[in-house]
């Protein structure tokens, strides 16, 4: 048989045991109590901080989206201002060609005229010439 001695401690260890238990559930509630008012105060001070931050990101996206647009137009006002410029480039490029095939024209013109003139003079002198000539007799 098992001596009494052991029993004693065996049933005082399970009342230490019980106590420790009782102990620790009472110390959970408390800390769960504890946890509950700290988070009602954290939502007290802090619902109104989240409230500013989602107007806040509210704001930031309305600014954003404002942004977009502008970039947007911006980016459709610099790409029909390239378009232009570019027809008008185009528009030029003709003009200077049609000016260029007018100059070439004209040059050729004048060379021609220069060597007729020139063969006009080159005629004269040799009529001034042979009239000389046939002077002299």
């Amino acid at each position: 048989m098992i001596p009494t001695w052991v029993a004693v401690v065996t049933g005082l260890s399970l009342a230490i045991l019980a106590l420790a238990a009782i102990v620790i559930a009472a110390a959970s509630v408390v800390a769960a109590l504890g946890l509950r008012a700290f988070l009602r105060v954290l939502n007290e001070l802090a619902g109104p901080a989240v409230g500013d931050v989602r107007a806040l990101v509210a704001a930031i996206r309305t600014e954003a989206e404002g942004l977009a647009g502008t970039s947007r137009e911006l980016r459709q006002r610099i790409v029909n201002a390239a378009d232009a410029a570019e027809a008008r480039l185009a528009e030029l490029d003709a003009v200077f060609e049609v000016v260029q095939e007018e100059v070439e024209a004209t040059v050729l013109d004048v060379a021609a005229t220069m060597r007729t003139v020139r063969r006009g003079i080159s005629l004269l002198e040799w009529g001034r010439r042979t009239l000389k000539r046939g002077k002299k007799p």
